[in-house]
């Protein structure tokens, strides 16, 4: 099979529980396998996956490093910026193509009373969780194919992000009105049940995220699609209970981060620790393993094997990530959470000028972070050792709150620190790739030149900043 058949594709005989990967004859094909894709099935597969890449996939666990939110002790290489070009085959070939799969067997018949759930409302949960993984996606390379992506494509042209985002909007905002509240219930839904005020919730929370990304490279853009959805009837993420994650059975689906109890490969960083103790903030007790001191340690940042190690024999009482209760085989994993939503209102308020007060939430996403992490304080007491009044609170430091608390969340906490510059994190002393910054992207699959040349090339082209195929060059809504 040629290798560009493959391009943007999961191999679909494999969703149809076919064998393989050429034309089959009638006399091939097997009869006890599924004629059609189960549309539940996927949607459990794709959601079961969202907090996966938190500590396997590349591209995923590489920014909690650039982040730098964890310390890697034994093997460093991703804290070194030793990554640049990464497959993006996890996306097109896995999660996306999986969602899309769904929107065509669902749209093929569309019967709010099928047996399997409404597919209709199918259609509209994978049309936001296409949102949600396109973001990821972009997020991370700029410009990528979308618009002619998913259809079996060798050659898919590269979309401008700015492109892309403006589609992100539409599909969110009629996702939301296009659900029906009659039918049979979503089944397969491991995030919120079939909940489809939740799914609203999360939609509207998605809008705000991304239109906050637009506070530098468009903000008139930004404010009007930020106001939008947080005005629009159906809500917004304000509550724990709406946390958009994955709430792990245990068993078949486990917590991404169980396997590392105990482990000494990733440590919580000097540079979490350093914040959080300096205020002494009580979410380092859940963010960090406790020594035997009672105290949580943090590892210095991008030091490599051999500086790791003289770290380590003078302090082996360091702790690694997440308390032991949040590394369990069911714990939860939260990734939009009610309290970032609480910090980019409070954020939005000053900056968008929305009409809300930004002290206010500024304290609820504190609280409500404390809250999600079961840790307890004096909130009043914490917003004077930080420096947030009624009277001055500045964006610079709800940026921090902002990074704060998205302990864990690498793909955000790293967009976040590109948006703002907030916290000033410190590139690794002994980062390796030329430069020795902070990564702002990943390059562009390696296979691509080959793949899809001629639209690769047209792409790098077009950087809106200038720069070639490699970390330093910085995406659309990254603007210096």
């Amino acid at each position: 099979m040629k290798k560009k058949f493959q391009y943007y594709t999961v191999l679909s005989m494999l969703a149809l529980g076919l064998g393989a990967c050429t034309k089959l004859s009638e006399r091939n094909v097997n009869p006890d396998a599924a004629g059609t894709p189960v549309a539940s099935a996927l949607l459990t597969s794709v959601e079961s996956q969202l907090a996966v890449g938190l500590t396997s996939d590349a591209t995923l666990a590489s920014t909690q490093y650039f982040a730098q939110y964890f310390s890697q002790v034994q093997y460093p290489d991703n804290q070194l910026y030793a990554q640049s070009n990464v497959s993006w085959s996890g996306f097109y070939a896995g999660r996306l193509y999986d969602l899309q799969n769904i929107i065509n067997t669902a749209s093929a018949k569309p019967d709010p009373a099928a047996q399997a759930g409404n597919t209709v409302n199918q259609i509209q949960i994978a049309r936001i969780l296409k949102v949600y993984w396109y973001s990821l996606a972009t997020d991370r390379y700029g410009d990528i194919p979308y618009s002619q992506a998913l259809k079996q494509n060798t050659t898919a042209p590269y979309d401008k992000q700015q492109a892309i985002y403006a589609d992100f909007f539409k599909e969110l905002k009629e996702a939301i009105a296009s659900f029906q509240s009659t039918g049979n219930p979503i089944t397969g839904d491991i995030v919120y049940n079939g909940n489809l005020s939740q799914w609203k919730k999360f939609a509207n929370s998605l809008r705000l995220m991304l239109a906050m990304r637009l506070s530098k490279v468009d903000p008139a853009t930004g404010k009007a699609q930020f106001t939008a959805a947080l005005t629009d009837a159906a809500g917004y993420i304000t509550s724990n209970t709406d946390n958009f994650g994955v709430k792990y059975p245990g068993g078949t689906f486990i917590n991404p981060f169980y396997g590392l109890t105990g482990a000494s490969i990733l440590a919580i960083s000097g540079t979490v620790t350093g914040k959080l103790n300096a205020y002494a903030d009580p979410r380092v007790f859940a963010y960090g393993q406790v020594n035997a001191s009672g105290n949580v340690k943090g590892v210095p940042y991008g030091l490599n094997r051999a500086h790791n190690q003289t770290f380590l024999v003078a302090n082996p009482d360091y702790s690694t990530i997440f308390a032991t209760a949040w590394k369990t085989a069911d714990a939860p994993v939260y990734l939009i959470t009610a309290s970032y939503i609480d910090l980019l209102r409070a954020e939005a308020a000053i900056t968008y000028s929305t009409g809300e007060n930004a002290f206010d939430l500024t304290k609820k996403g504190i609280s409500d972070s404390w809250a999600q992490w079961k840790v307890t304080g004096n909130v009043d007491t914490y917003l004077t050792t930080i420096g947030v009044t009624a009277i001055a609170t500045p964006v610079a430091k709800i940026q921090e709150q902002t990074w704060i608390t998205l302990y864990g969340v690498g793909q955000q906490g790293w967009s976040e620190w590109r948006r703002t510059g907030i916290p000033n994190l410190t590139p690794a002393p002994d980062a390796v790739n030329p430069g020795g910054k902070i990564p702002r992207r990943f390059g562009y699959p390696t296979t691509e030149p080959n793949l899809n040349g001629d639209n690769y090339k047209a792409a790098v082209a077009a950087f809106p900043y200038g720069g070639s195929d490699v970390v330093d060059t910085r995406v659309w809504w990254d603007k210096p």
